[in-house]
């Protein structure tokens, strides 16, 4: 097991960042961490390190207590912050230089294929850098060290889409190699085609896996609609949700297909039945957990 964290809790004076957080980790494993801001995401992966000390609960990292042993893990382990920054009168390349030099091996092949994928140019000063490209250089400071396990909080913060499609190959080239990767990002259907697994944090506490299947299940009996214009659905549906493209989607109990059945012959021009879209489960799950169980 590469993390191995439970029943966490850590406060702020009154405010209870994480509520008994459950997170288990396998070796090799490519874990995406769902949540709001505010969720706590940060304070637990500074947690995972060390960087924040919990107020009860227990963490092990790759078999290490970060409460005793943090140095062991960050000898093991990179962690790229949710806010980056690095040295603005270096050049991009003194700055990999003095940053790489804290680890003993390196992913030299990777360090010169980032370098190109990312194409900085690494002899200017980081001052004239913008904010994606600062965000590349601390991307490449954090991925060539060869360690065993990556923290990363919002990898793609100020990256535009190819520079994501990128990282997002980069990853998986990391994660075919062996090694565990924890992310939290905001794009959301991204995440969801690169990560071996989900997990979501809402108010402090990983939302369990019988509340996420009840969310899932309930978005499952949901109608995507297109129709022909003009046409107006059957009396006995509930109001529609209208999306930006003319899709209705409706919220059809608990079988679909009897709606389906009452439109006459052409007047549907597509429909989507079942399909549970990361973002929809997302936005449901921030709600009432009453309201992501099965009605």
């Amino acid at each position: 097991m590469a993390i191995d964290a439970r029943d966490v809790v850590r406060r702020f004076g009154t405010r209870t960042v994480l509520q008994q957080v459950q997170l288990q980790v396998a070796r090799g494993e490519l874990l995406g961490l769902i949540g709001p801001n505010g969720a706590g995401k940060s304070t637990l992966l500074r947690s995972l390190i060390g960087l924040v000390r919990p107020d009860a609960g227990e963490i092990a990292v790759l078999g290490f207590d970060p409460r005793r042993d943090a140095l062991a893990i960050r000898q093991r382990c990179c962690y790229l912050p949710g806010e980056t920054s690095v040295y603005h009168q270096m050049t991009g390349r003194q700055f990999l230089d003095f940053a790489l030099s804290f680890y003993a091996r390196q992913q030299t092949q990777l360090r010169q294929q980032l370098a190109d994928g990312f194409g900085l140019p690494l002899q200017q000063r980081v001052r004239s850098y913008s904010a994606g490209m600062k965000q590349k250089l601390a991307l490449i400071a954090t991925l060539v060290p060869d360690v065993e396990l990556y923290l990363l909080d919002e990898p793609d913060r100020a990256l535009d889409a190819s520079a994501r499609f990128f990282l997002r190959d980069v990853l998986l080239q990391q994660k075919r190699a062996g090694r565990t990767i924890v992310l939290s990002s905001h794009h959301l259907s991204e995440v969801e085609n690169l990560c071996d697994r989900l997990e979501f944090l809402v108010g402090g506490r990983i939302v369990p896996t019988a509340e996420v299947a009840a969310a899932r299940s309930r978005l499952s009996q949901r109608l995507r609609l297109r129709l022909r214009p003009g046409v107006v659905l059957p009396g006995t549906v509930g109001t529609p949700d209208h999306d930006g493209d003319g899709t209705l989607v409706v919220d059809a109990g608990q079988d679909p297909l009897l709606l389906l059945r009452q439109l006459a012959p052409g007047d549907l021009l597509s429909a989507e039945v079942g399909m549970v879209r990361l973002e929809e489960l997302y936005r449901l799950l921030l709600r009432d957990p009453a309201e992501a169980s099965p009605r």
